[in-house]
């Protein structure tokens, strides 16, 4: 009795499988189930992984630096070509080479030509600048140096390096090395640069190193504010002379502030923050051992400056 209760109920159970996969089979028979069907929901099931889940990387914008190595080629030594290729302008007026100090007061790329801009410029000076007041002897070679160390750390630290220029037989004007605050040296566009740093040596009789500080009027268009524009360049400069002086055997020149001349071409031209330094005295024999010896601690003194100035400005 038991036994014929077993088997009615397992062909019972028989019957509804059998029933089920009739039904199955007349489903797949009409397209109504696929295989589609069984991927689809085992995806819906899945588990996303610790890849799938991640959020999505963005590469940040590297800030660009340009570097300028202080003077160059003695003038003496520069055909006309040489002249005119570097920047240089030929003024009749002022009976030789040279380049105007300023834009007109407004403007940008339109040089003052001696008229309609601030007039700033040294005692005893003018509009003018000739190109002969940029002639030196060894002090083209340590600013070189210098400006090459910098570039190999700060390209390692990540950052885009331009030169103004890239051995001792260029000698470009100011207004010329500025050209590489811009994509490409297009002028007509906005300055892609975040910063110009002019890597020079001093002489005169002083002891160590100092940057030159920005004061009063500043009137090129297309830069910041002009309280800004100073104190984002004095900032700049401050750091990286500090650095300097902290990581070299360099002193700091009247406490590290130079401020002898805030009428500097490149001041009243930059599109962008301008740090000037003077490192060191290239004709003091202390300093001179220093800018010989030392150019590799120079150099990344200069670059860790530069990159202490863009964390102030991203905290």
């Amino acid at each position: 009795m038991i036994m014929r209760k077993y088997l009615i109920g397992l062909v019972i159970a028989l019957g509804i499988i059998l029933a089920g996969l009739i039904i199955v089979f007349g489903l797949v028979l009409n397209g109504t189930i696929t295989r589609q069907t069984f991927e689809a929901e085992k995806n819906e099931i899945s588990v996303p992984t610790a890849e799938a889940s991640a959020l999505p990387t963005q590469t940040p914008k590297k800030q660009i630096v340009v570097l300028d190595p202080g003077h160059g080629k003695d003038s003496g030594n520069m055909s006309e070509e040489d002249k005119s290729a570097d920047g240089w302008v030929l003024s009749t007026e002022k009976g030789g080479w040279g380049e105007w100090r300023h834009w007109k007061s407004g403007t940008v790329w339109d040089d003052c030509r001696g008229s309609g801009c601030s007039g700033r410029h040294p005692d005893g000076g003018s509009c003018w600048y000739p190109i002969e007041n940029g002639d030196r002897d060894i002090e083209p070679e340590i600013n070189l140096n210098n400006t090459l160390n910098a570039k190999k750390y700060l390209e390692e630290m990540g950052y885009e390096v331009r030169l103004t220029r890239n051995s001792n037989d260029e000698n470009p004007s100011m207004t010329k090395r500025l050209t590489y605050c811009y994509s490409g040296g297009d002028t007509s566009t906005e300055p892609d640069a975040d910063v110009f740093v002019c890597i020079h040596s001093n002489a005169g009789g002083g002891q160590g190193s100092a940057y030159m500080a920005l004061s009063g009027v500043y009137d090129q268009s297309g830069v910041l504010a002009p309280a800004e524009y100073i104190s984002e360049s004095n900032i700049l400069g401050q750091l990286i002379n500090n650095q300097i002086v902290s990581d070299t055997q360099l002193s700091a020149f009247v406490d590290g502030r130079y401020e002898g001349f805030p009428t500097a071409v490149l001041f009243c031209k930059s599109p962008v923050p301008i740090a000037y330094l003077e490192i060191g005295f290239f004709d003091n024999a202390s300093d001179l051992e220093v800018l010989t010896n030392d150019s590799e601690t120079i150099g990344r003194a200069i670059a860790v400056g530069v990159d202490n100035y863009f964390k102030t400005k991203s905290n």
